[in-house]
């Protein structure tokens, strides 16, 4: 089996052992990626490593676009697998870009996921088959001369000949384990390996299942439900099958509709600017956190009563009631907390 030029490694492929000097020449990875290996046994195994590693960041061009957007970040969330990647993921995910744009270029890979068609059944299951009066032609043939000097599908490929052209930047993962990855990379066209070297040719596609009213939706950024408007949505592995049939898979975790933190009652409304409420429906109206107008001139360089003051470029507000209380990002008050709200809590103690 040919080498691959370019392999990132994730934390799988030490914690796994795998021998990446049988799988690629340049082995790469981030420094977070070692940090968070633990185990004495892995560590002793990455202090003597038959193979040279070598640690590079991604670039920011590569990393972030525009108002702190990261590329990968943004088409992660398309694909709903952002919740369940690390800050580590993301620099793996972009990392991979960066060396797949190095090398190759970007031109063949995609920008927007594939969504999944959920009404997508050629035909009905309980339409009849064979009714009277009626004729049904079967399919064209193709001549059996363009199926045997043709390329037929179920042909095997020359993995020789095709490292090259398949293998370019794949990421060794631990086996099936980290399947949020794995789709990412899938799903953008990137490749993978298994800590054994075998690649991985076949992503998980997910919708969203609504528990409540049991419907479905291809929009992975919902949060709230399209037709009873509940928070009830939940990511579902789907499978479509060749005739266009739906088949989803269940986990068998209890902890996927987990209740804890759902008996407390919820905690009486409050009013005012920095008021934290949870977030109960998709319309609900929440305080947008403005800056006042002093607050601004403080910030903008351009304004005619700018002062200067310690920087003149400053940027990020750390002065003001909200930037203080830590209240500034919208998400605070998205979903329900676990503990009670409505529990007392101690605010000043007792010195002695």
């Amino acid at each position: 089996m040919a080498l691959v030029e370019h392999v990132v490694a994730d934390a799988g492929a030490f914690l796994r052992d795998a021998a990446l000097q049988d799988i690629g020449k340049n082995i790469y990875t981030i420094r977070d990626v070692v940090s968070e290996i633990r185990d004495k046994a892995t560590r002793r195994r990455l202090a003597v490593l038959p193979y040279e590693l070598r640690f590079k960041e991604p670039f920011p061009e590569y990393v972030r676009l525009g108002e702190d957007l990261c590329l990968v970040t943004e088409f992660s969330k398309k694909t709903g697998d952002y919740p369940s990647l690390s800050a580590t993921d993301i620099q793996v995910l972009a990392l991979t870009y960066q060396l797949e744009a190095e090398f190759v270029g970007v031109s063949h890979l995609k920008q927007e996921p594939e969504k999944v068609k959920v009404s997508s059944s050629i035909q009905h299951p309980e339409t009849p088959l064979h009714i009277s009066g009626f004729h049904l032609p079967s399919k064209p043939k193709l001549p059996r001369e363009t199926v045997e000097h043709g390329h037929p599908a179920d042909e095997p490929e020359d993995l020789e000949f095709s490292s090259f052209m398949f293998w370019r930047n794949p990421l060794p993962n631990i086996d099936y384990d980290l399947q949020e990855l794995m789709n990412v990379l899938l799903q953008m066209g990137l490749h993978v390996l298994a800590v054994n070297g075998m690649l991985i040719r076949e992503a998980r596609s997910y919708i969203l299942r609504c528990h409540g009213c049991f419907k479905t939706t291809s929009d992975m950024s919902r949060v709230f439900c399209s037709h009873c408007g509940n928070k009830t949505l939940k990511k579902v592995s789907v499978t479509v099958s060749d005739d266009g049939s739906l088949h989803m898979h269940f986990s068998r975790n209890p902890k996927v509709l987990n209740p804890r933190g759902l008996r407390y009652s919820l905690p009486s409304p409050k009013g005012g600017k920095y008021a934290i409420n949870p977030h109960l429906t998709e319309d609900q109206r929440f305080p947008q956190l403005r800056l006042s107008r002093k607050a601004r001139q403080k910030t903008d360089v351009f304004a005619p009563d700018y002062v200067a003051g310690v920087s003149p470029f400053a940027e990020n507000d750390i002065s003001s009631r909200s930037a203080t209380l830590q209240i500034r990002d919208n998400t605070l008050g998205a979903g329900r907390r676990r503990l009670n709200p409505n529990a007392s809590r101690k605010k000043f103690v007792k010195k002695r």
